[in-house]
């Protein structure tokens, strides 16, 4: 009997050589990536050139897949000009809840951020205009960040820190060793690119 079902299996294999190649049913389920992806634009402002875009953009690249899961990749707009109507003559910055109504609207896994060399500032802390380094809306995918007051690692700090806001959900915390800690914590000091306890799950 175990000969007979052998055969039966061999002719059967034998009948489909000629026939299409049917695919597994694994090769299809494999190809459903599980890992978090986002496209990241990063939108220059005026003075901020897409060289200096471009040099940023692989560094904080770089920091995203060391502290995140999941897959990025990130491309540069063309610069364009700030919107007059942002600017705050009294204060000499501009406006960065104005700032952001001029970046486009987009959709997870698209996320955009804007760069500018110039002072930002927005209404919080009891202040109307406070400066900042950088603001994320609440359901948008879009940020803009200033390096006037961050420079260097700091810089791309803040923007590591806006992406854990707009694609992971994450709050504030008061662990300065955390990348998401609140800017009024770290006092001037700098920033880590690490995750605590509270947010470490992500990864």
């Amino acid at each position: 009997m175990k000969i007979i079902n052998l055969l039966i299996v061999l002719c059967l294999c034998a009948c489909n050589t000629n026939k299409e190649k049917v695919e597994p049913v694994d090769n299809f389920t494999d190809s459903i990536s599980l890992e978090p992806c986002a496209t990241i634009f990063l939108q220059p402002y005026e003075d901020f050139s897409q060289k200096e875009a471009e040099i940023l953009g692989n560094k904080v690249l770089k920091k995203l897949n060391k502290l995140y899961y999941g897959y990025w990749s990130i491309k540069v707009l063309p610069s364009r000009p700030l919107p007059i109507k942002a600017y705050y003559k009294p204060r000499h910055r501009y406006l960065a809840n104005v700032l952001l109504k001029d970046l486009p609207n987009r959709s997870s896994p698209i996320y955009i951020i804007g760069l500018t060399h110039k002072d930002i500032s927005f209404k919080i802390h009891n202040t109307s205009n406070y400066g900042i380094m950088g603001l994320t809306p609440l359901g948008k995918n879009k940020s803009i960040v200033s390096d006037f007051r961050a420079k260097g690692d700091d810089f791309v700090a803040v923007i590591v820190h806006e992406f854990g806001h707009v694609f992971f959900g994450l709050r504030h915390c008061l662990d300065t060793n955390c990348i998401m800690c609140d800017y009024q914590k770290h006092k001037g000091k700098p920033f880590n690119f690490n995750l605590c306890k509270e947010h470490e799950g992500i990864r």
